[in-house]
């Protein structure tokens, strides 16, 4: 069984626009709404794939409801901690005619002490029957920065496999408890070396950094360039397929789960690094956010190479 953790859940909400004109009346021509948030999304990407999930989070007010009704919907299984504050909306608005995409990303609730402590309760109590757990997202107001590396030292201690996908200071704290995977973007790099990544050897250099810490599987997401992987065996380049773009809001989080659930299924790390690429691919093709369906990443897949081009 795999769990996904999603702190800062929220509405996903898609606003389809002619052309978004800053400052004037705006008509939009299509909207679509579900249950959202990276850990959300990476569970429903292994749903699809044939994965089994159980997806964690707070969930508070309307906002809060409607997102279990969503996800409800879609026959993905929830066990949410209730809180008192609402939970926040996240509206992606996609200018038809530049093919742009402008985010607008709420806050989100405060959580309160004791709110936490059933968090970290419910996380002791999904360790007795997962495998791997995946951390997600940003962390909401009220929760201390170290919260992914405290989880990640409980879930260690019983055996299980952390991929832990955020930024800022819970990247900081949470990389040096050590998680199994880890996916920073440029600019969590760069946030985390303290200096801009300008070439593909600057992350070469610092993903080996961060595998020699003990992070198993250092994952690099680098869009239509493909990705980058560092383990053990060596640094490994994955292609992008060649796609239609349609909005990319999530593709991080389908790159995750399609890495994740492979590995979880037992495949080589190069295979499941493969699968990775075809998610995210998959995701980028579809307006709707981390909507992939198999079939469309194992059609991606017959276009995706893996090189390795380093060896440890």
């Amino acid at each position: 069984m795999i769990t996904t953790l999603t702190l800062n859940a929220a509405i996903d909400q898609v606003y389809e626009v002619g052309s978004l004109m800053v400052g004037q009346t705006n008509r939009v021509s299509q909207k679509s709404q579900q249950g959202g948030g990276k850990g959300v999304n990476v569970a429903r990407v292994i749903v699809a794939l044939g994965g089994d999930v159980i997806i964690g989070g707070f969930v508070g007010g309307l906002n809060g409801s409607r997102i279990t009704e969503l996800l409800q919907e879609e026959n993905l299984q929830t066990e949410f901690i209730q809180i008192q504050e609402e939970n926040r909306i996240c509206l992606t608005v996609i200018n038809q005619q530049k093919k742009e995409m402008t985010e607008l990303l709420e806050t989100g609730p405060t959580i309160y002490e004791y709110e936490w402590n059933k968090m970290l309760n419910w996380v002791e109590a999904q360790a007795e029957h997962a495998s791997y757990f995946v951390l997600s997202g940003s962390l909401p107001k009220g929760i201390p920065k170290t919260a992914y590396a405290e989880i990640i030292h409980r879930l260690k201690q019983k055996g299980i496999r952390v991929a832990l996908d955020t930024s800022g200071d819970a990247l900081k704290h949470g990389i040096k408890a050590i998680p199994y995977i880890i996916k920073p973007n440029e600019d969590e790099m760069t946030q985390l070396i303290g200096k801009p990544v300008l070439a593909q050897k600057d992350l070469v250099q610092a993903g080996i950094k961060l595998q020699e810490l003990g992070i198993e599987h250092v994952c690099f997401s680098l869009g239509e360039q493909g990705a980058l992987f560092v383990n053990s065996l060596g640094v490994y380049k994955v292609n992008a397929p060649r796609i239609n773009v349609v909005n990319t809001v999530g593709s991080g989080d389908a790159f995750l789960g399609g890495l994740i659930y492979k590995l979880s299924q037992g495949a080589d790390p190069t295979e499941a690094y493969k699968w990775a690429v075809a998610c995210g691919s998959a995701n980028a093709e579809n307006k709707e956010i981390a909507k992939v369906q198999r079939v469309t990443v194992e059609s991606l897949l017959a276009e995706i190479q893996i090189t390795k081009i380093k060896e440890k």
